[in-house]
């Protein structure tokens, strides 16, 4: 029986990392492993600050794992050591690059001393370029070849895998569309007839709201709408934005959502120009739920966008871009004919599927 340990230092998170834990954990056992998870004791997720904890968590998983060898060490985290890694949160260093490009705050032009960022920085490279790491797996090409920019690493020991969905799951959901769209329109108190844009995500900043705003002030003609779904600290900065713009019967704003799929069913296109995302799990959602997709070369799962299912900014540091890939989704209304095409386009990718490649490569490598 196999050995396997799962670093994941969140507990208290019910995000898509703590969720993808669960499930990789499960299906371990599935295949007759004994699982032992490790993780940071609540107490210190909230009280030390972050730079402490995921030192604090690593010299813990560090000498648990000399008083307990192990067959397989399957990171998620930020750790020096493991033999299989999956950086679901992409490249540090590359998201460092893409803030001092995009931001002209003074926090961007500290990084160098800030002890969060020299933290996560060292425990990257000290994880990437370990010679006992077997496999190092990324959910898009985009974070591979940001790895191979930043670190020396064999190319051969990288493997990527496209976040999957849970696609036969929201069935029933995409089933129901048609009939429930009107309704939940009418209980949200939006329009009815108008082209409904859809914008989910926390950290509205990185997810590039800002631009997106200014380039829907462009096209006040077309008959639009954006929801905006999700939690940001500065919320009433880009609430004020869309007044000055003149967007604000057109925008509205809704908070953290539980449940985001009565948002895909009622929506045509779902907007993700991010600055950085490794994959956006929205995205292959909102495919899997028939919307069309417009995102930015910057989220890794522009990847799996194809001509039929979506539009790909060309240059987001350009407005003329956006505004550009906006007024092509324009022409894209979600329709019973086309929506079960976009749907299909990402079948591939059911999340069982991908989990079995994962967990395949581990025992392969």
């Amino acid at each position: 029986m196999n050995q396997v340990v799962l670093l994941k230092s969140q507990t208290n998170s019910r995000g898509g990392l703590e969720k993808h834990a669960d499930l990789i954990a499960k299906e371990f056992i599935k295949r007759g492993a004994q699982v032992t998870r490790l993780s940071m004791p609540t107490a210190f997720e909230s009280f030390w600050p972050k730079f402490w904890r995921l030192e604090r968590f690593d010299r813990f998983v560090s000498q648990w794992l000399a008083k307990n060898p192990s067959d397989i060490v399957f990171g998620m985290d930020r750790n020096r050591y493991q033999t299989h890694l999956r950086a679901g949160n992409g490249v540090h260093a590359a998201y460092l690059q893409s803030r001092r490009q995009n931001e002209h705050s003074l926090s961007s032009r500290l990084f160098a001393i800030n002890p969060l960022h020299r933290k996560i920085l060292s425990l990257e490279k000290a994880a990437f370029e370990n010679p006992f790491l077997r496999k190092l797996f990324t959910n898009s090409r985009m974070v591979r070849d940001e790895v191979l920019r930043f670190y020396q690493v064999d190319p051969q020991k990288i493997q990527v895998i496209h976040n999957g969905v849970e696609w036969t799951q929201m069935e029933s959901a995409f089933v129901e569309w048609p009939i429930q769209k009107l309704a939940i329109l009418h209980r949200l108190g939006l329009p009815l007839d108008s082209f409904h844009f859809l914008f989910v995500g926390h950290g509205f900043q990185r997810k590039g709201l800002e631009p997106l705003l200014e380039a829907l002030s462009h096209l006040k003609s077309q008959d639009f709408h954006l929801s905006v779904v999700g939690k940001d600290k500065q919320i009433h900065f880009y609430q004020k934005q869309a007044e000055r713009l003149g967007l604000q019967t057109r925008v509205h704003f809704f908070d953290n959502q539980s449940d985001v799929r009565p948002f895909y069913q009622m929506a045509d296109c779902l907007v993700i120009p991010s600055f950085y995302d490794p994959f956006a799990n929205v995205t292959v959602e909102a495919l899997a739920m028939g919307l069309y997709v417009v995102s930015s070369k910057h989220n890794g799962g522009h990847e799996i966008l194809t001509a039929e299912n979506g539009q790909i900014i060309e240059d987001l540091q350009h407005l003329d871009s956006l505004i550009a890939s906006l007024q092509k989704a324009l022409q894209r209304y979600k329709t019973q004919q086309r929506a079960p095409l976009i749907r299909e386009s990402v079948r591939h990718l059911d999340f069982s599927k991908q989990l079995t490649l994962l967990i395949d490569a581990v025992y392969e490598s």
